[in-house]
């Protein structure tokens, strides 16, 4: 039934009424709009890209950069049964994606059963290992590895020796690496599946190209935050920008952590496997931690945080569970189900709030994307700008084309008129 002048009047002036009351209205998370259904699933990637076992999937830290979606596989095109690789995706979730392929000639060690990466603000990249010894001899020389992502030198130089290959540098004391998180310049810290420990890891100065010298590096076992691996999966990390605490998927434990990187002290010093010379080797004691969540959960594996929400795949049934970390304590959302079991591994949101996650066995890389119905302007928040562009179209002040249209019928009755308006002004406020 079409609305007389005098409702429409009326619940316009309620709406007005209600804006006087609001001292600011702040924008709404994009992630809260996957909850209700509302997104796409794309296929962007496959194995003809070089996809072969994907793990991790990070995006370049450099804003120029920023559309470079950057994926590491546990394995190679080669058919080897150990060296990890990469895949590269340009403009990704544009219409001028491509990719790129690349192996380092010496991935067998350096990338020996790649299980997640991680980008640096200075632009090197980390991975751990998901293995026992990188050199295969029965020994525990294995850890984090660190490259650098400017594509003239990662899997470019040295190819062909002497030095060995491309890598920056790499730190042997963590077996059974699976998860890798980014603390800015060349620190990193590891999701330590050997020893059930978080261990924070510096590199310090890079030795030269393909070079072997660790003598300067730093590193500091915190073996009071006790994780447990699920072998073959990744349990990945992240940092919150806002309250600095680091994240962590553990697996194994079935349930979600979180530490204050800056507690702690050390405890006393730890010997080096392999004889490795290193600055410092200690353990750490006094570290602050606690559970995050640990109901619902049966393979936590993939893990990301985005304006306030912690974003955590379980490789189990594929669901992405979104929790409120803005809230003490943490409160889940919801949950986005994909569909997909036992095969989502790592996950990314972008830097436009699409969420991307690789499947592991399939080889396959996809993107989830969402229409915000009350985002009328489409920037991708809800904000005040779309409560006064929709009450000026509904006056006739303004003219809207027809995507902002759809996005303004927030009620789904075909007509977009100030019962839409009350409702952008509902969401903003709840």
């Amino acid at each position: 039934m079409k609305k007389s002048h005098y409702q429409r009047s009326f619940l316009f002036l309620r709406t007005l009424t209600i804006l006087l009351f609001i001292p600011s209205l702040q924008s709404q998370n994009i992630i809260d709009a996957y909850l209700i259904g509302n997104f796409t699933t794309t296929l962007m990637g496959t194995s003809a890209d070089g996809l072969i076992l994907p793990r991790d999937l990070d995006f370049h830290k450099d804003e120029v950069r920023q559309n470079e979606l950057w994926v590491i596989n546990e394995n190679n095109i080669g058919g080897r049964t150990h060296g990890g690789s990469t895949v590269t995706y340009y403009d990704a979730g544009q219409e001028t994606q491509w990719a790129e392929y690349r192996k380092d000639s010496y991935s067998g060690h350096f990338m020996h059963t790649a299980s997640a990466i991680a980008m640096s603000e200075n632009g090197t990249f980390g991975n751990p290992l998901d293995c026992q010894d990188a050199n295969n001899s029965g020994g525990y020389f294995t850890g984090p590895v660190l490259w650098d992502s400017d594509t003239s030198v990662y899997a470019r130089a040295n190819q062909n020796g002497p030095l060995l290959g491309s890598h920056l540098d790499m730190i042997h004391q963590t077996p059974y690496g699976e998860g890798i998180a980014s603390a800015g310049e060349n620190v990193y810290w590891v999701f330590d599946g050997f020893h059930n420990a978080i261990v924070k890891y510096d590199f310090v100065q890079p030795h030269n190209v393909g070079g072997d010298n660790h003598s300067d590096g730093k590193v500091w076992r915190h073996s009071e935050v006790v994780v447990q691996r699920s072998p073959g999966l990744s349990s990945h990390m992240e940092f919150d920008p806002a309250s600095g605490w680091l994240y962590m998927a553990d697996t194994g434990n079935e349930r979600i952590l979180r530490l204050d990187p800056n507690s702690g002290q050390i405890a006393g010093s730890l010997n080096p496997y392999g004889g490795e010379t290193l600055a410092g080797y200690w353990n750490m004691s006094g570290t602050i931690w606690n559970v995050v969540a640990d109901t619902g959960l049966i393979k936590p594996t993939g893990l990301d945080i985005y304006e306030g929400r912690l974003l955590v795949s379980d490789y189990s049934n594929g669901d992405i569970i979104v929790y409120d970390i803005t809230q003490d304590p943490v409160v889940e959302l919801g949950r986005i189900e994909t569909g997909i079991s036992n095969q989502v591994m790592g996950l990314k949101v972008g830097p436009d709030g699409a969420i991307w996650f690789v499947c592991h066995n399939d080889n396959e890389l996809y993107q989830l994307t969402t229409l915000l119905m009350g985002d009328v302007n489409g920037d991708g928040y809800f904000t005040i700008y779309d409560i006064i562009i929709c009450a000026r179209y509904v006056l006739g002040l303004w003219e809207l084309d027809e995507a902002a249209v759809y996005r303004s019928d927030v009620n789904f009755d075909g007509i977009v008129d100030v019962l839409d308006v009350l409702l952008i002004v509902d969401i903003i406020i709840n």
